[in-house]
């Protein structure tokens, strides 16, 4: 009867293992974040400013067609929120990029789990796919006005 716990005690460090080494939880879903500035050519400058957390990646500075970019593994208890905070032209916006009820949303594009924002001088945009310099590949819906 020692065989059972040997086993099972055997599965858990080799999980462990295979944690240490991709350096991520192989139960979880794997995101990724993207915020893009597709703002007018002759006023481009967005700064960002996005975190969770445990987790602040300070400002960021962005001009026409860059993006800011992070990937995740979503907590087991699908706790994980990332929000922002973008400034462009006297106006801003702060929103959440990430979280539960989000999760969904990101999982239906090209490539999946993918959550991209898009700064326009209209407003924030969603897409559930990486945009290319040529623009999204999906039509992106517009979630946020700028205050």
């Amino acid at each position: 009867m020692i065989i059972k716990p040997l086993v099972f005690l055997s599965i858990v460090l080799s999980i462990n293992i295979v944690q240490i080494i991709v350096g991520a939880d192989p139960f979880t879903k794997r995101f990724e974040v993207n915020v893009y500035d597709f703002l007018p050519k002759e006023n481009s400058k967005l700064i960002t400013h996005c975190q969770s957390k445990n987790d602040d990646f300070g400002n960021h500075t962005l001009y026409l067609n860059q993006y800011q970019q992070w990937a995740f593994h979503q907590d087991v208890f699908k706790r994980t929120l990332y929000f922002c905070h973008l400034w462009w032209n006297g106006k801003q916006q702060t929103f959440d990029v990430f979280s539960k009820h989000l999760s969904g949303d990101c999982q239906t594009g090209i490539g999946g789990n993918i959550c991209s924002w898009i700064a326009k001088a209209d407003g924030i945009y969603f897409s559930p796919d990486r945009v290319t310099s040529a623009g999204p590949i999906g039509v992106p819906q517009k979630r946020y006005d700028w205050q």
